[in-house]
């Protein structure tokens, strides 16, 4: 999932939970967060006490348990649980499509490193 930088370290740092968008999903599970290239909304960052400077743009920097996607006015929320921020970002190209998968293996390469990722955080925090 790209979003702005600002909002994609907020989802990997579980200071936001849900994330709003325009069309629903029935999938359940990891998403990686993806941090856009985009600095239209780098003045968020100032609620994170971090600096736009420090962000990794175009880069998987995070993921978060994908728990419910449910209506919310004229939109849907996305709620996240389990937040995990990597330590190493992994370089990537984003993508329009809300839940995106790797088109080619360089891509594939990439989510297979973040899922390694993912999975070694999640059994050294048990």
């Amino acid at each position: 999932m790209t979003c702005h930088a600002p909002y994609a370290y907020a989802l990997a740092l579980g200071e936001k939970r849900e994330e709003y968008r325009y069309r629903e999903t029935k999938y359940r599970g990891w998403i990686f967060f993806h941090s856009g290239l985009s600095t239209a909304s780098d003045y968020a960052f100032e609620y994170l006490d971090m600096s736009a400077k420090d962000a990794k743009r175009g880069y998987i920097i995070g993921a978060g348990y994908l728990n419910d996607c449910s209506k919310s006015g004229n939109c849907y929320a996305y709620e996240f649980l389990t937040p995990v921020l990597f330590e190493n970002a992994l370089k990537i190209r984003g993508k329009q499509q809300i839940l995106w998968l790797p088109v080619d293996s360089n891509e594939v390469a990439v989510f297979k490193s973040a899922w390694q990722i993912l999975q070694t955080m999640i059994h050294t925090a048990k």
